[in-house]
């Protein structure tokens, strides 16, 4: 399974810091996003949860804050695509329950990247009925650039809830959609389930000193 480029892993860490208040704290997705930022940065910066000995601790927090902010479900029915409605009910929770595991693994190693003089600019939204987009830019300091990162969310339950997430045009979606596709156009979902559960087993085992 292929890696995502690592400024998008950067940007997706620090981009999705940016979404994690209850909807109700705010009135629209664009204030949603701007308040959650410094709750997220808060978190991230906070004394008791420094040191290399927290870092399970920091993840566990943004996890916390960030998991109940994201349509998971949505976000694995996108990603599996037209492949969805074959699944059974168990099957499409399984699914989602191992393709958040993979977002947590491959994106949770990246926390520690975070720097506190990164910049975020919010720009625009755009609401048409429950569907949303929102507009902001990451300034990082360390490579001198400024990226896009565009947030699409849609109303579930009178709540704003996040499917996608597109830094630079390229999308988690569709980039995931790509890689699973390819998988089961040649192979079966089962085939498709054990290589998300190798590369889960190769993310939790520790690198080498």
């Amino acid at each position: 399974m292929t890696r995502l480029p690592v400024f998008f892993c950067k940007l997706l860490t620090l981009g999705v810091l940016a979404v994690a208040l209850p909807a109700w704290a705010a009135d629209s997705p664009l204030d949603l996003i701007r308040s959650t930022t410094e709750r997220a940065r808060a978190a991230l910066q906070d004394p008791a949860l420094q040191g290399p000995d927290r870092g399970q601790a920091r993840v566990d927090k943004v996890r916390e804050i960030l998991l109940p902010q994201f349509d998971s479900q949505e976000l694995a029915k996108r990603t599996l695509g037209s492949y969805w409605s074959d699944r059974t009910d168990a099957q499409k929770k399984e699914f989602t329950q191992l393709f958040v595991q993979l977002l947590e693994k491959t994106y949770s190693g990246t926390l520690d990247r975070y720097n506190a003089d990164v910049k975020f600019f919010y720009d625009q939204e755009r609401i048409e009925d429950d569907f949303a987009e929102v507009d902001t830019r990451i300034f990082d300091p360390v490579q001198n650039r400024t990226f896009a990162v565009n947030y699409h969310l849609h109303k579930a339950n009178g709540k704003w809830l996040i499917y996608d997430i597109v830094a630079e045009n390229v999308s988690l979606v569709r980039n995931y959609r790509n890689q699973f596709n390819r998988i089961l156009s040649k192979s079966s979902y089962e085939d498709l389930v054990q290589t998300i559960q190798a590369k889960l087993k190769q993310l939790s085992t520790p690198s080498p000193s």
